[in-house]
């Protein structure tokens, strides 16, 4: 394994912890913060939190979504190929053991 390879190992799966905290996180806050009431929505530093959760859970939902269906479209095609026997398609007359004394 090269230093490159085990880097960005470490780099993905930093990513995919910062990533579970994030959203983790946010829902912790926003059922923390589920029953807020407030009058002045435009300066409420908390309604500005529970913006900030619901945008974070959005925007990474939606790209897990097109994570899972790369990743199914890449397994099936790795699973696809495979399963695949090559076979020679050119046949000769030694390949087929053919007698060319008469």
């Amino acid at each position: 394994m090269s230093n490159k390879t085990g880097f960005n190992r470490i780099l993905a799966c930093v990513a995919v912890f910062a990533t579970v905290l994030v959203v983790l996180v946010s829902g912790l806050l926003l059922s923390e913060n589920a029953g807020h009431q407030c009058n002045d929505a435009e300066h409420c530093p908390v309604c500005s939190l529970i913006l900030q959760c619901e945008q974070n859970i959005k925007t990474i939902g939606s790209g897990l979504i097109a994570v899972a269906t790369v990743i199914y479209v890449a397994k099936t095609m790795t699973e696809l190929v495979t399963a695949f026997e090559y076979r020679s398609v050119q046949t000769t007359l030694v390949s087929q053991k053919v007698r060319l004394d008469s």
